[in-house]
């Protein structure tokens, strides 16, 4: 009897570290930049040694595109109380924009929609099982690696879109005819404390312009 009930709690135990999410971690991305345009091939060469960092827990993101030589924006989210900061630095100078994730949401709500269409295709990155997904976007097709594995809260996120299933292990952008693939080279599954408390703090560094979303989208950002 004793060895049914620990086989029963075994059995248990095992099922449920398999639908298991990782809500807390640290996770980067290699980005391979290419282009069929001549005119993109400058920002093809600027765009080396690119990458992104995502950090989050309890609710809260943190992402770090560091696209080459060019800039570098971070942004940090709160679902939890929708506070939303983003901030860019690089040629132009340092910029901060303050406001809400449903303002920004509200922002980008004009966004074309996506078309998502499931597969079976399966494979791994970086231990993790992902699906493929196919994203239409007025006719442009990107490919999308996703793992229901990671639980990460998208809200305000610009790099990461609800409307496509589980998280992305690996993913296309494609703008302007330059294509971006960013894929997880690495996953961490926790965060330092005082480390976390400081990723995730809603404050403008010295050194920055605050500008609101208008004004943003008035330079074409």
């Amino acid at each position: 009897m004793k060895k049914l009930i620990i086989s029963g709690c075994l059995t248990l135990i095992s099922v449920l570290g398999l639908n298991a999410q990782m809500s807390e971690g640290h996770i980067s991305y290699t980005i391979d930049a290419t282009t069929d345009n001549p005119e993109m091939q400058m920002a093809i060469g600027m765009m080396q040694g690119s990458t992104m960092e995502v950090y989050f827990k309890d609710k809260q993101t943190r992402s770090e595109m560091k696209m080459g030589s060019m800039m570098t924006v971070t942004t940090i989210t709160n679902e939890s109380n929708k506070e939303f900061l983003m901030l860019m630095s690089g040629m132009m100078g340092n910029t901060a924009v303050r406001s809400s994730i449903d303002e920004v949401e509200k922002e980008s709500g004009d966004r074309p929609e996506l078309e998502v269409t499931m597969t079976d295709e399966t494979k791994e990155i970086s231990g993790y099982l992902c699906k493929k997904a196919i994203v239409t976007v007025e006719g442009m097709e990107s490919v999308f690696w996703c793992t229901d594995q990671i639980a990460v809260a998208k809200g305000g996120q610009s790099y990461f879109n609800d409307q496509i299933p589980g998280y992305p292990m690996q993913f296309e952008i494609n703008n302007q005819g330059l294509k971006m693939t960013l894929t997880v080279v690495n996953v961490e599954e926790k965060l330092d404390k005082k480390k976390a408390a400081e990723l995730f703090k809603m404050e403008i560094p010295s050194g920055y312009k605050e500008m609101t979303m208008e004004e943003l989208g008035q330079m074409g950002m």
